[in-house]
C-alpha cells in the first residue's frame, strides 16, 4: 500500500504575497502587446465577425459553429460558443478597440496562473511547487501566441475552467458539499463550450484519481462521491457532444495533410511532439507558422521520428517508474500527453502542422514536472545553490523571451517580419507580408511576396487570389484570370475569389463570363451586399439594366451605404 503523501515544510511568511505577485508578473510581462492590433485570425473571429457585433447574435452563437459569423466560412467543425460570447459581450462594452481585447486576454492569463497555483496547492501540498509552477507558467514563452493573439482566448478559457473543475472535484471529494459538485459541472460545461479539450474532463478526473491512489493510504475506488461526480460529468459530456454534433460539420484540416497517409501523419506527429517537449526547456525557435520546411512530413523510418519515439516512450516509462516515488511528476507527464493528444495530429489531422498556441493547456503538466524536478534539486544537500542558479536562469531566459516575443504581435506587419525569419517559405506569411506591403503602396515588393507564397504552395487559395489581384493591378489580366479561376476550382466557397474574378472579367470586357460568375456568386452568397453590387455592375455592363437595377436594389437592402447609397 502506498504511503500517505508527505507535506513540505511550513510556508514562510512571505509566501502569501506570491498569490498576488505572480499574477501581477503574468500581466506585466505582456505589456508589449497591450496596444497591439488585431492580427491573423483575430480579424476574422473578432473584427469582421458578424456574430460579435450585436448582442442580438448571442442566441445564434450558441446554435452555430465557431466560424459561422464569417460569410464564406468553410471550416464548420468547431463549436466554441462561450469564447465567442465573451467577444460579443466585450464588443458591446468596449467597442472594437483591440487593446481592450488584448488586455482581457492578459487578465485571463493571470487568472489561469492563479488557478495553476490553487490546483498545485490543494493537490500537491508543497508551497515551493506552487511558487515555481505559478512563475514558470506566468512567464513561459510558449504561451505568447495564446495570450498575445486574441483568438488564443479559447485556450485560456478552457485552461481556466479545466483547472477550476479539478479544484472543485478535489473539494467535492474532501468535503462532500453539493456546491462543489455544482461548480465542477458548471466549470466543465464552460470548458467544453470554450474549446474541445473540455470533453477530456472525465479523463482528467481519472488521472486525478490515479494520483490520489498513489498518495493516499485510505484510498477507495468505491466511494459514492466519486461515482456521482464521474457519472454527472459523463452525462454532461455526452449531452454536449450530441449538441455539438447536431451543429457542426467536418473540421478543415491543414492543406498539406490532404494526400498524406495516416502512418506518415502519425510519424510526423511523433516528431513534433518531441519538439514540443524540447520547447519547454529551450523555447527557440518560436514561430507563428511552421511550413513543410520546418515540419517535413516523413515516415517512421526517419531518424528524428525514431528519436521522437525514444523521447516519448522514455517520458511515459519515467511516469510509470515515478508513480509511487514521485507521483506529482507522473501526473505532470501524463497530463501533458493527455491534453496534447487531440491536437497532436496523431489521432486525426488538425488545421496545422505544428503550433505553439495548442501547448497552453498541455504545458501545465510539463511545467509541474519541471517545477518538481527543481524542488528535488533544491532538496539536495549540495543542490541548493545550483538549484537557485538554474531556476534564476530559467526565469531570466523566459522573461526576456516572452517580453520580446509578445511584441511581435503588435500588428500583422511586425508578426510577418518575425515569422518569415523562422519560416521564410511560409505561404501564409509571405501572403500576409504581400498584403501589408500592398497597403503601404509598395506594389512591386508586394508582388514578389505573393509570388513566393504561390511558389511555396501552388494551391494556397488566399495567395492565389492576392497574386491574381496584384497581376490585375499591373494589367496582367490574363494571368490574373487564370490564377483566380484556379482558386475558384480549388475552393469554390471564398467570396474574395468571386469578387476579384468579376473585376478581371469586367476589365477585359468578358461580359458573358462576368455574368456567369456573378450568378454563381449570388447563389452562394445571397446576403453579401458586395457580391450583389458587383453582379449588378456585370449586368449593367452587358446592357441588361432591368436585371442590374433589380440586383442593385437587393444590395442596398442589405447595406444601404454600399456604393455611396442611393
Amino acid at each position: 500500500m502506498a504511503k500517505k503523501k508527505k507535506t513540505s515544510a511550513p510556508a514562510p511568511a512571505w509566501y502569501k504575497h506570491t498569490w498576488w505577485l505572480i499574477p501581477m508578473i503574468a500581466i506585466l510581462i505582456y505589456i508589449p502587446s497591450f496596444n497591439a492590433d488585431f492580427t491573423l485570425d483575430d480579424v476574422l473571429i473578432v473584427e469582421d465577425n458578424t456574430f460579435v457585433k450585436s448582442l442580438d447574435q448571442i442566441p445564434a452563437i450558441w446554435t452555430s459553429h465557431y466560424w459561422a459569423g464569417k460569410v464564406d466560412a468553410t471550416d464548420t467543425g468547431l463549436y466554441r460558443p462561450l469564447t465567442l460570447t465573451t467577444y460579443n459581450l466585450q464588443y458591446a462594452l468596449t467597442g472594437e478597440s483591440p487593446a481592450a481585447f488584448h488586455i482581457l486576454n492578459i487578465l485571463l492569463h493571470a487568472l489561469v496562473c492563479l488557478m495553476v497555483m490553487t490546483m498545485a496547492s490543494l493537490l500537491f501540498l508543497d508551497f515551493r511547487l506552487v511558487i515555481i509552477s505559478g512563475l514558470l507558467f506566468a512567464i513561459h514563452p510558449i504561451h505568447t501566441e495564446a495570450v498575445a493573439g486574441i483568438v488564443g482566448r479559447a485556450e485560456i478559457l478552457a485552461a481556466l475552467f479545466i483547472l477550476t473543475s479539478m479544484v472543485c472535484y478535489h473539494q467535492w471529494r474532501q468535503k462532500g458539499e453539493i456546491k462543489w459538485l455544482v461548480l465542477m459541472l458548471v466549470s466543465t460545461l464552460a470548458a467544453i463550450t470554450s474549446k474541445e479539450h473540455g470533453f477530456l474532463m472525465i479523463a482528467i478526473m481519472a488521472l486525478q484519481e490515479t494520483y490520489y491512489y498513489f498518495t493516499t493510504k485510505t484510498f477507495s475506488w468505491s466511494e459514492r462521491k466519486k461515482w456521482i461526480a464521474f457519472g454527472s460529468v459523463a452525462i454532461l459530456s455526452l449531452g454536449m457532444w450530441m449538441v455539438r454534433s447536431s451543429i457542426t460539420g467536418p473540421t478543415a484540416s491543414h492543406e498539406l495533410w490532404a494526400n498524406v497517409g495516416s502512418a506518415d501523419r502519425m510519424a510526423t506527429s511523433v516528431r513534433t511532439s518531441a519538439e514540443y517537449i524540447g520547447l519547454h526547456l529551450w523555447p527557440f525557435p518560436l514561430s507563428a507558422d511552421y511550413w513543410i520546411d520546418e515540419v517535413p512530413i516523413v515516415g517512421f523510418g526517419n531518424v528524428k521520428v525514431l528519436f521522437g519515439v525514444f523521447v516519448i516512450l522514455g517520458m511515459l516509462s519515467l511516469a510509470y517508474y515515478l508513480r509511487r516515488k514521485l507521483p506529482v511528476a507522473s501526473w505532470g507527464i501524463l497530463f501533458f500527453f493527455l491534453m496534447l493528444l487531440p491536437v497532436s495530429n496523431f489521432v486525426f489531422a488538425a488545421g496545422f502542422l505544428k503550433a505553439e498556441r495548442i501547448l497552453y493547456i498541455p504545458s501545465i503538466g510539463l511545467i509541474l514536472l519541471m517545477s518538481v524536478m527543481l524542488t528535488k534539486v533544491l532538496d539536495l544537500k549540495s543542490g541548493r545553490i545550483p538549484g537557485f542558479i538554474l531556476l534564476g536562469l530559467f526565469l531570466l531566459l523566459f522573461t526576456w523571451r516572452s517580453w520580446t516575443r509578445s511584441g511581435d504581435w503588435k500588428n500583422n506587419y511586425t508578426l510577418a517580419v518575425a515569422t518569415l525569419q523562422t519560416s521564410p517559405n511560409s505561404p501564409r506569411f509571405n501572403n500576409m507580408m504581400g498584403l501589408e506591403l500592398r497597403a503601404q503602396n509598395k506594389n512591386d515588393e508586394a508582388l514578389a511576396f505573393f509570388e513566393k507564397a504561390v511558389q511555396a504552395n501552388p494551391n494556397h487559395v488566399p495567395a492565389l487570389v492576392n497574386l491574381g489581384m496584384q497581376y490585375s493591378y499591373f494589367n496582367r489580366q490574363q494571368e490574373a484570370g487564370d490564377l483566380l479561376e484556379k482558386a475558384l476550382t480549388l475552393e469554390p466557397g471564398t467570396l474574395a475569389t468571386y469578387a476579384n474574378l468579376m473585376s478581371v472579367y469586367r476589365t477585359t470586357g468578358a461580359h458573358d463570363k462576368n455574368i456567369a460568375i456573378a450568378e454563381k456568386a449570388m447563389q452562394r452568397f445571397p446576403q453579401s451586399a458586395a457580391i450583389m453590387w458587383n453582379a449588378a455592375n456585370a449586368y449593367q455592363l452587358a446592357g441588361n439594366m432591368a436585371r442590374a437595377n433589380e440586383i442593385r436594389a437587393k444590395a442596398l437592402a442589405i447595406d444601404p451605404n454600399i456604393g455611396g447609397g442611393k
